[in-house]
């Protein structure tokens, strides 16, 4: 039988694993965006001026500072967030009434 401790420490760790497995996609698919707006903002821009990828260059290499500025701005609001779902209250009258979380 599980104690109130325990599962309290498997909630927690439950939180803290989705909260992670949402950043981690989180930070893929921004930086995907924003890898392919600079991508694709240099091409149009080298076709407009006529220069020989220039833009697409220079600003597929300016998105990775902004790209890092923004991970670590989500990473740090979506780990504030980490919170686990139930108290201890409620986690001692499941076990109490027999009911598991």
């Amino acid at each position: 039988m599980k104690t109130v401790d325990d599962q309290q420490k498997n909630t927690r760790q439950y939180a803290i694993n989705l909260t992670l497995a949402g950043v981690a996609g989180l930070a893929g698919v921004i930086t995907l965006v924003i890898v392919l707006v600079a991508m694709f903002a240099g091409i149009w821009l080298d076709n407009k001026f006529d220069t020989n990828h220039n833009f697409t260059i220079g600003l597929i290499l300016a998105s990775v500072p902004l790209t890092l500025v923004i991970m670590f701005y989500f990473v740090k609001t979506a780990t504030a967030r980490i919170k686990p779902s139930t108290t201890t209250n409620q986690l001692e009258e499941e076990v109490n009434s027999g009911k598991t979380p």
